[in-house]
Order: C-alpha cells, then structure tokens, then sequence
C-alpha cells in the first residue's frame, strides 16, 4: 500500500522583534541566552514569572512536547500539560523569543526509522501550529527527524542537540548537511582553544554554535547513554529494579553517596563570573532547567554574571541536596580557575594534579542555617 504524501502547510514564521532594553540596574548584553522550560512552581516561580522578568534576556525558550519523546520525563495528563504549555508559549513568542522543541530522545526503540516515527512527529508539529506556537527551531539527535523536519518544513531551523555528543569539528563536518545549528559537546567546553575552533568551523560553514553552561552531569560520564536511554522511556519505571539491585539511579548519585565531591568540579558546568571568556564564541547559551531546584537564581547569576551563594543551586540537577550540609561556596573560588588556569585547561583527561583537591578545600563550606 503507498503511503499518503505530507504536505504541513504551517503559518508563515515570521522573525520576532529582538529589539528590547536591558533594565539599567543589568549589563546591556545581546539576546543570547536560551531558557529550559518547566512545568509547576519552583521555590514559588512558575515559567511564566521567569519568563517574563527576564525576556529581554532570552533568545528562546526549549520546551518537550507532552506525548513527543523528549530526554525528559514527564508526570501529569499530556493534555493537561500542553494547555499550561501552550498558554506559556504564547506568552513567550508575543515577547519576541524563539521556540525550541525538543525532541532529542535518544532512544526512539523499533520505530527510530520508520514510517511510524514520521506520523507521530508531524502530528504533533501540526498540533503545535494548530495552537500558534510552530517551533522555530527542533533540537533532535535524530538525523531521521532533521530529514523530516527539513522535507516537510523547511523554514524550522534543525539544531544538533548536545546530546550527539560532538567533541571535535570533525564531528561537526560530518553532519553539517543535516543541521543548521550545532551543539558543542560539553565535555569538552571549557577549552577555550577549543572553544575558538569551533567557532572558526561555525563561520566558516555558516552554523550558529551553541552551548549549555550548567550541566551537572559527570564529565566524560560513561553511564550517560544509559541513563539517557531510561528518560526516553519512562525512567520512573526502572525504579524498583534499581532498588532490587541496589544500583543508584545515576553514577553521579553514586559519587555523591559517596562524598566524592571532588568530581563536581571536574565537570562542564561554566561559572557566571567566567561566562565572558566563552560568550564570544557561540551564538546561544543554553540555561537548563532539567530539575533545577532554583530556577529564578540560575537566570539571575548568568544574566548578571555573579553570584553570591551555593554554586551548586545553578546546576541543572539537584545537587544542593545531595551535598547538604554542606555548599560550594562561589565566592570562594581561587582567581586561577576563572583564568583559565584550572578549569579551562581540563578539557579531556584528568592526571588528578591535586588543583581540584586544593580548591575543594577552599569552596566546600557548611551552609548557613534556613530560617525556620
């Protein structure tokens, strides 16, 4: 039986008005900045409130698609969900920011390359331009959705997700037909020399370079297919076994069971005060909000570019908890790591020189007592 030919038809996307002033009591930086969207309340925020203190500030918002496989888990009634979804996303595009689908599974089980796959899509593309909020941009690590994306609609931008993992400009080469915009591999982002050839290949080839500055996942994690292959299929659901077997839902939630605190400074994660020495070199920087505990702090110290607290609040995971009682304090760490003379010399491989031991000893502080 032939299969009935896709034509999607979708609005026009016009490019939003950028043209809006920082407050005077902020640094008057461009638009660059690309925000994870959440759903609820977080320590009293909803997106919506974040949203709209800092719009001035964010170039797009990257949002899952309830029903749309995503490297997220997501808890509530799909239809439930897309309402507030929606809702926000009109807030969003009426304040002139883009919109990121992601759909960046990176399990997608028999169905990865099939007609299946397809439908399901552009379905729910259709579904979004139905509601006024088309993606202006789908992140994938799915060279098969980029295909889709480029065969049906043309005018959304195809962005590599940081989950492709792309740690050299080799890599980038190789898919540079499939996408428009690429995401750097953070484990290796805090290179600077590395930083710079990436962005030489990006003008070079005409791709707009991105990149997520607050990951708290491992570097060179080897556990982190895995854990992404769980959150493309419902990751609550290998719970009781993990517990059965008495393996930790992540390696990073076993090396802190352990207090190998240490390894939270080796990671990718790039401090505000040290965002300038990257900035010039991508086009977007990613603020993710996975599990975030504090949301509204993670925009306020990056949009700022300083932060007076626990480091560990602007992560994308809930490390505060973790590690409590204790906190790495921010303000502590030593001038030679925003130099360049620690963190942006770790690229690859760690020789263990003791320089995050020593600096370990001078964060790694008791947090003060909450009110009650």
């Amino acid at each position: 039986m032939s299969r009935p030919s896709y034509t999607l038809n979708l609005k026009p996307l016009q490019a939003p008005d950028l043209k809006h002033a920082a407050p005077p009591d902020r640094p008057k930086t461009a638009r660059k900045f690309a925000f994870g969207y959440f759903f609820g309340k977080r320590a009293g925020h909803s997106f919506r409130d974040l949203a709209e203190e800092y719009a001035p500030f964010l170039r797009e918002v990257c949002f899952p698609w309830p029903g749309l496989l995503s490297a997220r888990e997501l808890d509530g009634d799909p239809v439930d969900l897309r309402k507030q979804l929606v809702d926000d996303l009109r807030f969003c595009r009426s304040k002139g920011v883009l919109l990121d689908l992601l759909a960046d599974a990176t399990c997608y089980g028999e169905n990865a390359f099939k007609f299946a796959q397809r439908d399901d899509y552009l379905g729910h593309i259709r579904e979004m331009s139905d509601a006024g909020v088309a993606p202006e941009i789908v992140t994938s690590v799915s060279p098969y959705i980029a295909a889709i994306t480029k065969k049906y609609s043309g005018d959304i931008e195809r962005r590599a997700s940081v989950n492709m993992k792309l740690f050299s400009t080799l890599a980038m080469d190789y898919i540079s037909s499939k996408f428009d915009s690429l995401c750097i591999g953070r484990d290796v982002q805090r290179d600077l020399p590395t930083m710079k050839a990436f962005a030489v290949w990006a003008n070079k080839n005409g791709k707009r370079l991105c990149m997520t500055v607050n990951s708290a996942c491992l570097r060179f994690c080897p556990w982190q297919r895995f854990h992404e292959t769980l959150c493309s299929h419902h990751f609550a659901h290998a719970l009781p076994e993990m517990k059965r077997v008495s393996m930790p839902q992540t390696l990073c939630a076993g090396v802190l069971a352990d207090k190998n605190y240490e390894e939270i400074l080796r990671g990718s994660w790039i401090r505000p005060e040290d965002l300038h020495r990257y900035e010039p070199y991508v086009s977007v920087v990613n603020l993710a909000a996975l599990e975030a505990p504090r949301p509204d702090l993670i925009l306020r110290a990056y949009t700022s570019g300083s932060f007076d607290g626990d480091l560990l609040l602007l992560l994308d995971r809930d490390y505060a908890s973790l590690v409590a009682p204790m906190m790495f304090d921010n303000k502590a760490f030593p001038p030679e790591w925003s130099e360049g003379k620690i963190a942006g010399l770790c690229a690859a491989d760690c020789t263990h020189c003791g320089k995050c031991a020593d600096t370990l000893k001078r964060v790694l502080k008791r947090a003060p007592a909450q009110p009650a």
